[in-house]
C-alpha cells in the first residue's frame, strides 16, 4: 500500500512539472512586438541625401606686396566692410620710394610752372621745353608708380563679409603657399549633396529642397536648387547639386554637416508604413509581418517597396490600407508566430 501511495505522488510530481514547462514553452514561443496600422497619404516623395554647407562667396586675400607683415587687425569671424584695412605689411622702402618720387615731382612741376610763361611768349627754344615737359610726365608716373607700390602693402577688404581663415601672423613674409585670408560671404550659404545616377534625372533647378543640420539642434531651413551636374564624379558616379539658403542670422557655418531632403512628390495617394517595418529575405524579397485578425499571431507577407518618405516608405504592392503589421520586435518572428503587445 505504501509503495502504491509513493508511485501516485511520483507520477503527480512528473505532471505537475511537465504540464509546468509545457506552459513556459508556450510563454516562450509568444513574442512582444510593436504594431501600427497601414496608412495612406499623399505622394510627398522625399530624396533623402547628407549634404555640406559652403559660403556662397569665398575670396582669398593675397598681400600684392612683398615684404614682411606688421600687422593684422583682424581675427576669424569678424565682419568687415568694403575698404576695411585687414593687415599691412612693412613700408619703410615704399614709402622712402614715394617720398623721394613725390620731391622729384614737385621739383620738375614748379620747373614746368616757371617756363610754361617764358615759352609762351617764345624766349625758350622748343627742344628746351619739350625736355622740360617730358621731364614733369616722367616725374608724375614715377609718383603714380610709387604711390602704387605703398598702397599695396595695406591689404583691404574687396566686398563686405566675414573673414573665414586667418593663416598670417605679424612677422611672417608677405609671400606665402597658401592665401593669408579667406574672405567668405554667408549671408546666404550653398548646400552641396552628391546624387545617385538612378536619381538624378528626378531633380531640376527650381525644386523646393529643406535640410536639417545637427550641429544646430536638428532646425530645418528651405532653399531652392539652382545648378545640377550633368557630369558624374568619376570614383563616386554621383552627381553634384548645390541648394540655395538664405543666412540672415548667420548662424550656418560653412563645414556644417547636414540632411538635406528634395520634395519629387506627384501628389497621388500612396500606402506608406515606417521603413523599419520593412525586412528583406536571403533572396533580396522585403517582407513584413502582418497581424493575423484574430490579433495573436503574425503572417509573413511579401511587399514591393517605393521611394522614402521621412522615416517612412511607400509600399507599391502586397498590403492594403487599414491592415496591421509589425513595426519593432520582428526580429523573433516567422510565418504563424504568437505575439503580444
Amino acid at each position: 500500500m505504501k509503495t502504491e501511495l509513493k508511485i501516485l505522488a511520483l507520477l503527480l510530481i512528473t505532471s505537475s512539472c511537465t504540464h509546468k514547462q509545457e506552459s513556459l514553452t508556450r510563454e516562450e514561443k509568444i513574442s512582444h512586438v510593436t504594431i501600427q496600422t497601414v496608412r495612406t497619404a499623399k505622394n510627398e516623395s522625399l530624396l533623402h541625401y547628407s549634404g555640406t554647407v559652403e559660403a556662397s562667396q569665398t575670396i582669398p586675400l593675397t598681400f600684392q606686396s612683398t615684404g614682411i607683415v606688421t600687422k593684422v587687425y583682424v581675427e576669424e569671424g569678424d565682419i568687415v566692410k568694403k575698404g576695411q584695412i585687414l593687415a599691412v605689411v612693412d613700408m619703410v622702402d615704399n614709402q622712402s620710394i614715394y617720398d623721394a618720387s613725390l620731391a622729384k615731382y614737385q621739383q620738375a612741376k614748379d620747373a614746368y610752372d616757371r617756363l610754361k610763361g617764358v615759352h609762351e611768349r617764345g624766349s625758350l627754344p622748343e627742344i628746351k621745353w619739350v625736355e622740360v615737359e617730358t621731364g614733369m610726365k616722367q616725374a608724375e608716373s614715377m609718383l603714380h608708380l610709387a604711390k602704387s607700390n605703398l598702397e599695396k602693402c595695406t591689404m583691404l577688404a574687396p566686398e563686405n563679409g566675414m573673414i573665414g581663415r586667418r593663416n598670417v601672423e605679424p612677422g611672417q613674409s608677405a609671400l606665402m603657399a597658401i592665401a593669408p585670408m579667406e574672405l567668405v560671404n554667408i549671408e546666404s550659404v550653398v548646400v552641396k549633396v552628391s546624387v545617385p545616377e538612378n536619381e538624378i534625372n528626378k531633380i531640376h533647378k527650381g525644386l523646393k529642397a529643406s535640410f536639417s543640420i545637427s550641429a544646430l539642434e536638428n532646425k530645418t531651413y528651405e532653399g531652392e536648387i539652382t545648378n545640377v551636374g550633368i557630369v558624374a564624379d568619376r570614383i563616386s558616379r554621383t552627381y553634384r547639386v548645390k541648394i540655395d539658403a538664405k543666412n540672415p542670422n548667420l548662424d550656418i557655418k560653412p563645414g556644417m554637416v547636414c540632411d538635406v531632403f528634395i520634395s519629387i512628390g506627384s501628389g497621388r495617394d500612396v500606402l506608406l508604413v515606417p521603413y523599419k517595418a520593412v525586412s528583406k529575405d536571403i533572396d533580396g524579397n522585403s517582407f513584413v509581418f502582418v497581424v493575423s485578425d484574430n490579433i495573436k499571431s503574425v503572417k509573413k507577407q511579401n511587399v514591393k517597396i517605393g521611394n522614402y518618405h521621412g522615416s517612412e516608405i511607400e509600399v507599391l504592392g502586397g498590403l492594403i490600407a487599414g491592415q496591421t503589421i509589425v513595426v519593432e520586435g520582428k526580429e523573433k518572428l516567422s510565418d504563424s508566430s504568437l505575439i503580444s503587445f
